[in-house]
């Protein structure tokens, strides 16, 4: 982790609190411009690495006194590592996630079942 997101941790619960908030108002922005856009969740997250990629170099670039091609090869290694580790966890809670997907879509199916999208109502 960057130790800005290392600063981040330590101001505790009601920071993690405020950056949960943040995120979730981010991701409603992001699929209501897939939705608007017709874009694949897959080619969606790619776009959103590459600028998370360029945002943490032009944070760099802008945050450091003395920016070089060196020192921003050792943030994007830091930055990687957190990308990482990331990557580790989400594969760690892969199956709960899974359960809870499978859970959501089936209330889902089963919702729809019971709302017909019909405008002639239920058939009689």
């Amino acid at each position: 982790m960057t130790s800005r997101m290392n600063d981040f941790d330590d101001e505790g619960e009601a920071a993690m609190d405020e950056f949960d908030r943040h995120g979730l108002a981010l991701h409603q922005l992001i699929q209501d411009y897939m939705d608007e856009h017709d874009l694949s969740d897959e080619m969606t997250s790619l776009m959103l690495l590459d600028i998370s990629v360029r945002m943490h170099m032009v944070g760099y670039a802008l945050e450091t006194d003395k920016p070089s091609g060196s020192g921003l090869k050792l943030a994007l290694d830091r930055f990687r590592r957190a990308i990482d580790d990331s990557i580790r966890t989400a594969k760690k809670e892969a199956d709960h996630f899974i359960a809870e997907a499978k859970a959501v879509r089936a209330a889902a199916e089963n919702e729809a079942a019971d709302d017909p999208d019909d405008e002639r109502g239920a058939p009689s």
